[in-house]
């Protein structure tokens, strides 16, 4: 089966910390392969340059100079990341650059913009640099998993180890769909998956193979659809599992604490298409996410 490229939204803003999820990416694909878009949200100018009163010579000269500094500051932004981002082995003539003025919240923006350049997935760290009125106003990384209601969100924190995934369903409509952007985005690797639900009558973990589903007890039928879709993209049944785990009321927290002690390095999440938020999660839920998360990548689709 031909590889697919994949195609991902790279926000940055001239910090090293805006490239580690390229780091990921590399680990998880070949770099080679990975077609980049990275985004730059400029500074707009300054209401005074824009008004009536800018028509004066001061004013425009100094528009001018701003304009200037600005592009020198893009081009600086760019080439520091396309100098790391080449070292990785990504590929130059597989970059684009786009650059847009900031005009709303960083969130926001990306997410439309991620769904205007139809990519596969905006990938972002944890925690990113932004300016003091979004600080202010939001974690942007949160903010993220809020805003996109199309565009895949793929979050990530520390040294990921992408050779297991955790794919989290809660119900039959979300399986679907965030089986669905799995199957897809890691049909071409060798990652193992893990199919997690909660179950509120068991104690510990149980784990099947979807062979062994006739021996299974009820109430994995979620579970077996989403299984039915990673067939479908041609991923191997021996790289499948499906494991419930006790439910216990904080059930975020549950599936995180499993993940970590399972070596999981990816976690996929669902959400609502009609709100943009986590499906059948609490806000709480959310924070916890982007607060707790450590040495892993979350995907929410």
């Amino acid at each position: 089966m031909q590889t697919i490229p994949k195609c991902f939204l790279l926000p940055i803003d001239g910090t090293n910390e805006s490239l580690w999820p390229a780091r990921f990416l590399g680990k998880l694909y070949s770099p080679s392969e990975v077609r980049l878009i990275l985004s730059y949200f400029s500074a707009p100018p300054p209401p005074a340059y824009t008004g009536d009163l800018a028509r004066s010579h001061e004013l425009q000269a100094k528009k001018r100079q701003f304009l200037e500094d600005e592009k020198r500051e893009e081009r600086a932004v760019f080439d520091h990341a396309l100098e790391a981002l080449e070292k990785l082995g990504f590929l130059k003539e597989f970059i684009q650059e786009h650059v847009e003025p900031k005009g709303m919240a960083v969130a926001k923006q990306a997410c439309l913009l991620g769904d205007i350049k139809k990519v596969d997935a905006i990938v972002v760290p944890k925690h990113v640099k932004v300016r003091l009125e979004d600080l202010l106003k939001s974690d942007p990384s949160s903010a993220l998993a809020q805003q996109c209601i199309e565009c895949p969100v793929w979050m990530t924190e520390g040294a990921i180890e992408p050779g297991k995934a955790a794919i989290y369903i809660s119900d039959e409509e979300g399986s679907t769909r965030i089986a669905d952007h799995a199957g897809y985005m890691l049909s071409d690797t060798g990652v193992d998956i893990d199919l997690v639900g909660a179950a509120a009558k068991i104690r510990h973990p149980l784990t099947w193979r979807p062979s062994q589903a006739q021996s299974a007890p009820r109430g994995l039928e979620s579970l077996l659809k989403a299984s039915a879709v990673l067939a479908d993209y041609g991923i191997d049944q021996d790289r499948i599992r499906m494991t419930l785990i006790p439910k216990r009321g904080d059930t975020i927290a549950e599936v995180l604490s499993w993940c970590a002690s399972n070596g999981i390095g990816i976690i996929g999440l669902e959400r609502t298409r009609t709100e943009g938020i986590l499906g059948s999660l609490r806000a709480s839920s959310t924070r916890k996410i982007t607060s707790d998360l450590k040495n892993m990548a979350v995907w929410i689709a």
